[in-house]
């Protein structure tokens, strides 16, 4: 099984990121393909989403959180989510989510000797996923059926998986990976709302996608010989 926590971003709510922390849990099977090589493949509950916090007293007198680096003074200017008005912004939005990966992994061991790292082992793959749960919250108010309304979510999200593995005991690893979808979570504009150069430019900037960071410890109970 694997847990740990997760740092995300939604693209296209004007907001920098990942800024949403929040955690995942799965439970998973492999099966060798070729030496050094494994096919895994997971059952995952995790949480993805989003969260803005901007206040303008920053502008005026320095930030030394960073906000300026994130938020910058026009960010909501044209946002549905919080239109213009006095610059204050506080946004968070929370994404349930169950997802099914497929994963290649393989072991760095035949193609390097350097030590440590031909203990590690990378993976590469997909995933669909699908929402179980939501809820957005604008300046402490509940917009959750608002938005779910406005901008409805599609029902399945595919995903592309990159990570690597680090050897901790010969059960226990630590993984670190990152998730990028590439069908959208919802659509965020019309057509004729936004002005592109082809079609591949007009489909990212139409739409919303889940980018993920997580980082979690990997236990395997049942490895065989």
């Amino acid at each position: 099984m694997q847990a740990g926590i997760t740092a995300s971003e939604v693209s296209g709510d004007q907001a920098g990121g990942p800024d949403k922390l929040g955690f995942f849990a799965n439970v998973f099977v492999n099966m060798d393909i070729r030496p050094y090589t494994r096919v895994q493949m997971e059952i995952m509950y995790i949480q993805k989403g989003s969260r803005v916090y901007h206040d303008p007293w920053d502008d005026e007198h320095g930030d030394p959180g960073g906000n300026d680096f994130f938020f910058g003074k026009d960010m909501a200017k044209d946002d549905p989510i919080d239109p213009p008005g006095d610059g204050y912004r506080d946004y968070k939005f929370y994404l349930h989510y169950l997802e099914v990966p497929l994963i290649l992994q393989f072991d760095f061991s035949p193609i390097t000797r350097l030590q440590y790292v031909e203990r590690m082992s990378g993976e590469i793959g997909l995933s669909a996923s699908t929402v179980v749960g939501h809820y957005e919250e604008k300046r402490g108010l509940d917009v959750t059926d608002d938005m779910a309304s406005l901008r409805p979510f599609k029902l399945a999200e595919m995903n592309i998986i990159a990570g690597l593995h680090f050897p901790i005991t010969d059960a226990l690893t630590f993984n670190a990976r990152y998730s990028q979808g590439v069908t959208p979570v919802r659509t965020r504009h019309a057509r004729d709302e936004i002005a592109c150069a082809n079609a591949l430019e007009c489909y990212r900037k139409r739409h919303q996608f889940n980018s993920v960071w997580s980082f979690g410890l990997t236990y395997t109970f049942l490895k065989r010989l």
